[in-house]
């Protein structure tokens, strides 16, 4: 053992090494067949650290960094770290072969491509706006293969930043931070799921590296008048002569609720005498929602506009539908049923329609009806907390996304309780 860890301890022996495909190896853990270092000598260049591991019959080996020769690239390894670093590979290889073992999950080795299926299949379980994920990561994460067969043992913010490099330079900000969204949760969840045998740094790595574009809080600061959300609901029914859009676009303005949630209500959450919707929980964050449902009041105009949908139906319907066409010859289609909205992409189409009817600039996207519900809340001095829950979400978020608009409401209570201090004679 002394001679083989002689013979590669040092950037001046390595020197001295033949070259050689095979590594030269050095048990560095466990005696015969447990963790070894080994050290591969090329042709020309600079040499590499390679970690071997056999254990319950299963033999893994893999390249873990350059060694620190002559030449070598940023990150070379001296022998000590190299040999750190084998074996904390070890610990990880192990890990996993052990759970393996115990069947916590199956024998394949977590990649971006295993991350993202499984989360497609997730979420398509849960709702069909999966389809819109399913879209994006199939186009932009998964078309890309050397990103896609990736380890996420070998994930790391570099790789992460070289995938985003090379993205479409067309797509919008608010569309790339959608697309890491959705990969930063299917990446987190696969990593959870083998966080034994995973590196540490993964976790980070995946944060920094699916980290949001600035540029895209754009949409953040999308707020309209009163007037312009009255005009675009008036537009959105004048695109679409069913007023199946109409009313789509009527709940989203006067509740604030997310598209999935406003085309998962039923016929029964229209509560007409009680002049309130029953939202749906989102499935968005962690953990089990207490409520199933949030009540939201709405006006009377709101509840008259929704009638044509609530008339002769049954409660457990879907309230909103809308007509699904084919084609039946060159530029002629046909309607054939009415079915539920499925996707936020189904209202591209007309709900740039209704914007441009309505006058508002061509990039007002229809997310910013709930970021003005949000904002309309605050102004009206309502409390933090009743907001974020009105909306389905966090008091955190509402404070770190609306921040100037609380200020702004609570200076106007604040300033209800000022006291008068001048004598009474001069007022």
């Amino acid at each position: 053992m002394a001679t083989e860890k002689a013979a590669f301890d040092t950037a001046a022996k390595r020197t001295k090494l033949p070259a050689n495909r095979n590594p030269y190896w050095h048990g560095i853990s466990g005696g015969r067949g447990g963790v070894s270092l080994g050290y591969r000598k090329p042709a020309r260049g600079a040499g590499s650290w390679v970690a071997k591991i056999v254990v319950a019959g299963v033999r893994i080996e893999e390249r873990i960094a350059p060694a620190d020769d002559a030449g070598a690239p940023a990150g070379g390894l001296p022998y000590p770290q190299a040999v750190s670093a084998a074996l904390s590979w070890g610990r990880q290889k192990f890990a996993g072969i052990e759970a393996r073992e115990d069947g916590d999950f199956g024998a394949e080795v977590p990649t971006v491509q295993s991350a993202i299926t499984a989360y497609i299949a997730e979420r398509e379980a849960k709702s069909a706006s999966g389809n819109d994920a399913k879209s994006r990561l199939t186009k932009h994460v998964l078309s890309d293969e050397r990103f896609a067969k990736l380890t996420l043992a070998r994930l790391t913010a570099a790789s992460l930043r070289r995938w985003r490099e090379g993205l479409p330079k067309t797509l919008r900000p608010s569309t790339v931070n959608r697309l890491l969204n959705d990969l930063r949760a299917a990446l987190n969840a696969m990593a959870e799921r083998h966080r034994r045998e995973l590196p540490a740094h993964v976790a980070g790595d995946i944060k920094s590296g699916t980290k949001a574009l600035p540029s895209a809080t754009e949409a953040r600061r999308q707020v309209l008048s009163d007037a312009d959300v009255r005009g675009v609901v008036s537009a959105a029914f004048a695109v679409e002569e069913s007023g199946d859009f109409g009313r789509l676009v009527l709940l989203v303005a006067s509740t604030g609720a997310r598209f999935s949630q406003i085309a998962a209500l039923t016929v029964a959450d229209v509560q007409v005498g009680k002049l309130r919707i029953m939202i749906p929980v989102s499935k968005k964050g962690r953990g089990a929602k207490q409520a199933a449902r949030i009540a939201v009041p709405i006006g009377e105009d709101v509840a008259e506009r929704l009638k044509p949908a609530l008339n002769g139906r049954r409660g457990h319907e879907p309230l909103l539908l809308r007509w699904h066409v084919k084609q039946t010859g060159p530029f002629v289609w046909e309607r054939t049923s009415r079915q539920p909205w499925k996707t936020a992409s189904e209202t591209d189409r007309l709900w740039g329609a209704a914007i441009k009817s309505a006058g508002l600039p061509a990039g007002t996207v229809m997310y910013a009806l709930r970021h003005t519900s949000i904002v309309h809340g605050l102004s009206c001095g309502l409390p933090v907390r009743l907001v974020a829950a009105l909306h389905d979400t966090s008091t955190a978020m509402i404070e770190k996304h609306y921040a100037a608009y609380i200020v702004d409401a609570t200076e106007e209570l604040a300033r209800r309780a000022v006291m008068t201090l001048a004598p009474a004679s001069h007022l």
